[in-house]
């Protein structure tokens, strides 16, 4: 049976031992690292409990207005219009229309922006001895007109955020999380560990933070395996005695496909198994779901498997291993450096989803329809990018696919 084939080829190969001990390797050192002892209740009466993100119109007012205007006086603003980041720059017509804005949120006219030679950001400098000391920064004078409400202020800075182009700081997703993030107070940090405790159940606080970190390795290992299997049958001639056999090319490209993310599965849900073992261990005494953590693997790991396999297949057809390695790599490197934060930042094409805490229940179940369709994005757009490496191969069997995007110099040299 040509799958149980494909799968005997993928497992006996050294690429598959890699991938194998890398995912074990990053299991042991970061998630089973951080399952050494149960997450303790807060205690009343501690100094700090960290900070919460909370919708708090006295804070996120003068924060996100003073934001705005120090990224309009700098002329560049951070954005992630699709999850990644993109430094934005005006135009001037579009710098007018935000002078407007600003002027209604902050009393600071467009004439007195463009005067405005001193400014400068607010964070750490180096200071005169040698270490780093905070400044609040140079802007204009902020004056909220008394006259703002809360709704102007929050409708303003979406017209704001559509001049910069969507995914601003400012945006209605990022604009609390940015601008409105205070110190959490015993009730609130009690309030997270119950729904870790009660809503979570254990296992989904856990199951979210096993896939956090092994989404890291399966959306860009598998691209190895997938250029392995291509270019050793170019190498050894298996190619041409395939294009001389009765197999059809959909066949063949999606049989092993399919092999290649069922063997790459196998490994994630060993480590799954494990990290219930681990997460029974420190809390012995609690009844835990034993399948939460496959659950959660299941349709939050296999399309980060299926698009890094299906990106590797379709590229090495058109052009070469090493051009498929280095697009994927890129494309998982954009996507990890995408948002500076760990947990609240899944967007509808977020690659590799990441919730690094066993607490914020709340937000990742506001973002579950996002999560979901996610999901089915990446499920279905590497199914067809399978189907188009199918096609691919097919028109090459048939010698009418003779694009080159990289020439071989080095045969040319020779002759």
């Amino acid at each position: 049976m040509l799958f149980l084939k494909e799968c005997k080829k993928i497992i006996f190969s050294l690429v598959f031992v890699i991938y194998c001990v890398v995912l074990f390797g990053f299991y042991f050192t970061q998630f089973a690292n951080d399952c050494k002892k149960p997450l303790e209740k807060p205690i009343e009466g501690q100094t700090d409990y960290g900070t919460i993100e909370k919708e708090v119109p006295e804070i996120m007012m003068p924060a996100a207005i003073e934001g705005l205007v120090g990224e309009y006086l700098s002329g560049e603003f951070s954005a992630y219009p699709y999850g990644f980041y993109k430094c934005v720059k005006l135009k001037e017509k579009d710098r007018k229309k935000l002078a407007e804005i600003i002027t209604e949120l902050s009393g600071i006219t467009k004439e007195t922006l463009e005067k405005f030679d001193d400014y400068e950001p607010s964070g750490y400098v180096m200071g005169e001895d040698g270490g780093l000391a905070y400044t609040d920064g140079n802007i204009p004078e902020i004056n909220i007109p008394p006259t703002l409400t809360y709704d102007d202020f929050r409708e303003l800075m979406r017209k704001a955020d559509k001049i910069i182009g969507g995914g601003s700081k400012y945006s209605d997703e990022n604009i609390i999380g940015n601008f409105s993030r205070i110190p959490k107070t015993y009730e609130d940090a009690l309030e997270e560990w119950e729904r870790f405790y009660n809503d979570d159940k254990i296992t989904g606080a856990y199951a979210r933070l096993f896939c956090d970190y092994l989404g890291i390795i399966v959306s860009t290992l598998p691209v190895f395996l997938a250029v392995f299997l291509s270019e050793r049958d170019k190498s050894s001639g298996m190619r041409q005695l395939v294009y001389s056999r009765k197999i059809t090319s959909a066949r063949l490209i999606f049989t092993r496909y399919f092999s290649l993310v069922f063997t790459m599965i196998i490994p994630v849900f060993i480590t799954a198994l494990l990290a219930f073992a681990n997460v029974k261990k420190i809390y012995p005494d609690n009844e835990l779901d034993k399948f939460a953590i496959l659950k959660t693997a299941v349709y939050w790991l296999i399309p980060n498997i299926m698009a890094s396999t299906a990106a590797g297949m379709l590229v090495t057809e058109i052009s070469s291993g090493l051009i498929a390695i280095f697009v994927q790599g890129a494309w998982w490197f954009a996507s990890i450096f995408a948002s500076s934060e760990l947990t609240g930042s899944i967007r509808n094409f977020t690659f590799v989803m990441r919730h690094n805490s066993l607490l914020g229940y709340d937000i990742f179940q506001n973002e579950w329809h996002t999560i979901v369709f996610n999901r089915l994005f990446f499920t279905v757009i590497s199914l067809l990018a399978v189907l188009l490496t199918a096609v691919i191969f097919e028109m090459k069997r048939r010698g009418v696919f003779n694009v080159k995007l990289f020439k071989d110099r080095s045969r040319k040299s020779k002759a």
